[in-house]
């Protein structure tokens, strides 16, 4: 692969990885929003409690997924 093609593939793989980034951010404060604003109503807040769980595990997947991609970017 030409180097020009590597950086390419690279920046693209850091792109992914901050949308990974903000997906998690947003599922999690949605998910406490929803908990915090809705604490009367119990499926809102299960609801929230899923969403909020969801979004740390977006965030664990996708620093799995970049530096699973980052390794294959950069093996010879």
């Amino acid at each position: 692969m030409i180097d020009t093609d590597k950086l390419r593939t690279a920046l693209a793989n850091e792109r992914t990885m901050l949308a990974y980034i903000r997906t998690a951010l947003s599922a999690w404060i949605f998910g406490l929003a929803a908990i915090k604003l809705f604490a009367e109503n119990f499926f809102i807040v299960c609801l929230g409690w899923v969403v909020a769980v969801g979004g740390v595990f977006i965030l664990l997947w996708g620093i799995f997924e970049s530096r699973r991609r980052h390794r294959g970017i950069h093996q010879p």
